[in-house]
Parts: structure tokens; sequence; C-alpha cells
């Protein structure tokens, strides 16, 4: 897959994307971001502590988790990448749930 096909695939699943998960995305986001405000602002100031960015980083696997569940769904087939770990989500045949339904059932 190029990098077109998978920024079209993407653009198309953030429009079917429920409300539900859009406000999950966007709660995470707007607790990460105080987070930092607030351990900008207290003693020392300035200085974000290097646990702000561990909570950031688990509050934003949460909401990674939110677009999974969404992608799974949908019936897309998932990919998760992490350093030498990598999660693949995908029906028996090893095809994304997508490639399946386009046939319509025939094989």
């Amino acid at each position: 897959m190029t990098v077109q096909q998978s920024a079209r695939a993407f653009r198309a699943f953030t429009r079917r994307v429920s409300v539900s998960t859009t406000i999950a995305l966007w709660v995470c986001l707007v607790t990460t971001i105080a987070l930092f405000i607030t351990s900008a602002l207290m003693p020392p100031k300035g200085v974000i502590d290097p646990s702000m960015f561990k909570a950031a980083g688990y509050i934003f696997a949460f909401a990674t988790l939110v677009v999974v569940r969404e992608g799974v769904r949908e019936g897309l087939g998932v990919t998760l990448t992490h350093g030498d770990t990598q999660l693949i989500i995908r029906d028996q045949d090893g095809k994304p749930e997508s490639a399946n339904s386009d046939n319509n059932g025939a094989a």
C-alpha cells in the first residue's frame, strides 16, 4: 500500500468515525494539554516533569485503542507497530475484513 493509498484510506475512515469516538479523542487531547500546562505551572515553574510525558503516553494509548476498536467495528484490518512489536488484527484469511466484504459473500 502506497502512502497516498494509506492517506486516502485514513481520510475515508475518519469520515465514518462515530461521535463518541470523536469525543473520546478530544477528551484525551484536552486532558493531555491540561497535564502539560499544570505541570509547567507547578513548582518548579517552567519545568515539565518526565512523569507527565509518561502520563500523556498512557492517555494517547487509550485514544489509540478507541480508534482501533472503531476500525475493527468497521471491519478494517488494523496493524499497530511499536519498536520490535507488531500487532496485526485481521480476519482468518489474513486479509483485512473490508477486503472480504467487497466480494459480497462470493468465494
